[in-house]
């Protein structure tokens, strides 16, 4: 039986519109005829006219033709690529206005999806929300003979050709463009274009550590499949492909990257190697000092990850046992370890965990053990520990399993110290807990991504 159709509405139609609100991703909301249209690039207040790109069962995609009223929150995005490129999505509404957007957003999904009205602080942004991150991934691809290096254009694989972004730190920039160069020359030498592919690679991580301001660069190749062995790299045509095109990179960058390394997805693992230079990233979030390897997770905005911990270390109390799950290179486990006896950091990424045992060495700090495990496997660890226990949780944007949360609650944790990333499974996840005999406390939003619909939070339990 076919389904009704509730609306009338069709793809390349013209619609007038009143936008009154904006979703998760930051899109203009408005509603014709009873039905949710989401329009990019608008904002509350403003009379639009809208073509619609995409229509669903509950919704619609358009796109801005006109605006016959704008919002007085509106700023002229200064990034030229702000139209097409998808790294931003507020970037013309008010820095001002963004916080307290983000603030509004973490409310209203806190009261729908936990049930409960708590107590959220204002979001604690930058003083200037510009070139604050440290890393870069970018796409490389062949546009005709041309080389493309940049980020994806909204909502597709279309790789706008950058040679500048304002929200990164402007060595990953320059970096950008030496990259670019560096695969245009190698496809076009005659030498290396006869050994297969042109180009060997498809993507690009870049690292700019804002203590030393030396960079490292991550060169990716496209999956080969498990039977794919960089063991027999020194016999294989790519040494020599990806030798000169490091070589080409650092010949064109003003200051050549401190290392430089390639890295081979697998459908179950990858594998990595170092082409030039040192294989490790320095950083300092005050007071610790970091080493980070080039496909371990560290905090892409160096300055609010600092605000960031100190609140969650505020948090954390003077337990007997703190326990850092999904710890990454120990970076919060370093902060817990000046307020309790013992320290335990819980990963999966075992290259994360080397450097989280190389950063405790390397910042003289005794009372803290990692261990390489997914967060969900460790329940009898949690029970083991000494009271009292806090748990701190970071975990990635889909949140953590009801198994987790259950193991956390048997062992009795005094407090829960959670981080989030996507305020709808904080939300979830605090609902679970306080079924679980847990209470909430305040919410303290903190921007991490000025100008992105992105807001990290930090929350408190406390059992009963």
């Amino acid at each position: 039986m076919t389904e009704k159709k509730l609306h009338s509405f069709a793809q390349g139609q013209v619609v007038e519109l009143e936008i009154t609100d904006l979703n998760h991703r930051g899109e203009g909301v408005g509603k014709k005829n009873n039905f949710t249209l989401f329009v990019p690039q608008t904002l509350p207040g403003e009379s639009v006219r809208v073509i619609i790109s995409a229509v669903r069962k509950n919704f619609a995609i358009a796109e801005l033709v006109s605006r016959h009223k704008s919002s007085p929150n509106r700023v002229n995005p200064p990034c030229p690529y702000y139209p097409d490129c998808g790294g931003c999505q507020i970037q013309h509404l008010s820095y001002e206005k963004q916080l307290e957007w983000k603030k509004k957003r973490v409310t209203e999904t806190l009261r729908r999806i936990a049930g409960k009205e708590l107590t959220v602080k204002p979001v604690l942004g930058m003083n200037e929300p510009w070139r604050y991150r440290n890393k870069a991934q970018i796409h490389i691809g062949m546009a005709g003979e041309q080389v493309t290096a940049g980020f994806y254009q909204q909502q597709s694989h279309q790789i706008i050709n950058i040679l500048d972004c304002l929200i990164q730190h402007p060595r990953n920039c320059e970096l950008i463009n030496a990259i670019r160069h560096a695969a245009l020359e190698l496809i076009s030498d005659e030498k290396t274009s006869t050994t297969g592919d042109p180009l060997p690679v498809n993507r690009a991580d870049i690292r700019t550590s804002f203590t030393t301001g030396k960079s490292m660069v991550t060169l990716i190749g496209p999956a080969r499949g498990d039977n794919f062995d960089l063991k027999r790299y020194d016999q294989s045509p790519l040494k020599s492909k990806l030798g000169h095109m490091a070589e080409l990179i650092n010949r064109e960058s003003k200051n050549p990257p401190a290392g430089i390394s390639f890295y081979q997805p697998g459908k179950k693992d990858g594998r990595q190697i170092t082409l030039c230079g040192q294989s490790y990233l320095e950083e300092k979030i005050t007071p610790f000092h970091y080493h980070i390897s080039p496909r371990s997770f560290f905090q892409v905005n160096p300055a609010q990850a600092e605000i960031l911990y100190e609140q969650a270390a505020f948090l954390s109390g003077k337990p007997a046992t703190a326990y850092d799950l999904y710890c990454g290179t120990g970076n919060f486990s370093l902060y817990l370890s000046r307020a309790a006896e013992q320290v335990i950091g819980v990963d999966s990424d075992s290259s994360a965990i080397k450097d989280a045992r190389n950063n405790a060495a390397l910042n003289k700090t005794a009372n803290i053990r990692f261990i390489n495990a997914r967060a969900e496997e460790i329940p009898d660890l949690l029970l083991e520990g000494k009271d009292p226990k806090t748990v701190f949780i970071n975990p990635p944007r889909q949140g953590c399993s009801p198994g987790l949360l259950d193991a956390v609650v048997r062992a009795k944790t005094e407090r829960i110290v959670y981080i989030s990333c996507d305020p709808a499974t904080l939300a979830r996840d605090i609902g679970r807990l306080q079924e679980s005999n847990y209470a909430a406390g305040t919410v303290q939003p903190v921007d991490m991504f000025p100008h992105t619909g992105h807001v990290e939070c930090v929350a408190l339990l406390v059992r009963k």
